[in-house]
């Protein structure tokens, strides 16, 4: 599991002591861990600086706001849809990340065996300059092929 603080903004010039201060941040859990436990952690740091805050400003505050959240996908290594994309990749691994995806929300909402599967490592992805090598591509294009083939089989 990963909190990661994006963006951080406020005041309007340098030599201006803003009024405020917004810091824009994500919990991206793993299935096991509980990200209203994690928020909670978080919220009662908050309560700390804030209590020691309005010593020096009666108006001191954080408040939050929650824009989405999705459940992490925890998708067994031996479930048969593993098992699937496996045949179809050549792969005889996998691996857990603690990034975000909807593939939570079908497997935990919607009941839908769930794997995320694609091209490149997670090693270039998700930095500057990410990049997928074009052999990376063939292999997924050739892996898209073999389930259009499997799927038009019946399975």
């Amino acid at each position: 599991t990963t909190v990661h603080a994006a963006r951080i903004t406020g005041g309007v010039a340098l030599n201006i002591v803003p009024n405020m201060c917004e810091v824009d941040f994500e919990i991206r859990n793993v299935a096991e861990d509980d990200p209203e436990q994690i928020l909670t952690m978080i919220k009662a740091r908050a309560d700390q600086i804030v209590t020691a805050a309005k010593s020096q400003a009666s108006e001191a505050a954080i408040t939050f706001e929650t824009n989405f959240s999705y459940p992490g996908l925890n998708t067994a290594g031996s479930a048969e849809v593993v098992r699937f994309v496996k045949s179809l990749t050549g792969a005889n691994h996998t691996n857990k990340v603690a990034f975000g995806t909807e593939g939570g929300l079908f497997s935990n909402q919607l009941d839908i065996p769930t794997v995320v599967c694609g091209p490149g490592s997670m090693m270039q992805g998700h930095k500057p300059d990410e990049y997928v090598e074009v052999s990376q591509i063939q292999r997924c294009d050739d892996m898209l092929a073999r389930l259009i083939d499997r799927l038009c089989d019946g399975l």
